[in-house]
C-alpha cells in the first residue's frame, strides 16, 4: 500500500478514474458491438450490471483511500514536516474527487440502456 504521504498521492486518484473511465467505455463500446442486448429490455442488462458492479468497486476503493489520507492527515503531529500533511490532505481531497465522479459517470447505468 502507498503511504498518505507520497507524492504520488497526488495524482492517483485522477489515474484511477481516468484509466476506469477509458475502460468502462470501452468495455460498453465492445460488448455493444459483440453482444448487444435487446433493445426492449431497458436498463436491466448484462451489461448494464457489469458496469454498475465495477462502478461501485472503484468507487469504494477510491473511497477507502480518500479515508486513509485524511486519518493520515489528522493523526498527524504539527511538528512533522507540513509538506507531507499538505500531500495528504491533498491526497484525500483527490481521490474523493475521483469517487464522486466515478460514481457520478457510473450511475448513468441506472438510468439509460447500454446500446443506444
Amino acid at each position: 500500500m502507498l503511504s498518505p504521504f507520497h507524492p504520488l498521492q497526488l495524482a492517483l486518484g485522477l489515474v484511477v478514474w481516468f484509466t476506469w473511465f477509458a475502460l468502462m467505455y470501452g468495455a460498453l463500446a465492445t460488448a455493444c458491438a459483440v453482444a448487444p442486448p435487446p433493445a426492449d429490455q431497458g436498463t436491466l442488462t448484462w451489461i448494464n450490471v457489469a458496469l454498475l458492479i465495477n462502478t461501485i468497486i472503484i468507487t469504494g476503493l477510491l473511497l477507502y483511500w480518500a479515508s486513509i489520507c485524511w486519518r493520515a492527515a489528522r493523526a498527524g503531529n504539527k511538528r512533522e514536516n507540513t509538506s507531507y500533511l499538505f500531500i495528504a490532505k491533498l491526497g484525500a481531497s483527490i481521490n474523493l474527487v475521483g469517487a464522486v465522479a466515478t460514481f457520478s459517470l457510473g450511475g448513468v447505468v441506472l438510468l439509460l440502456p447500454p446500446c443506444l
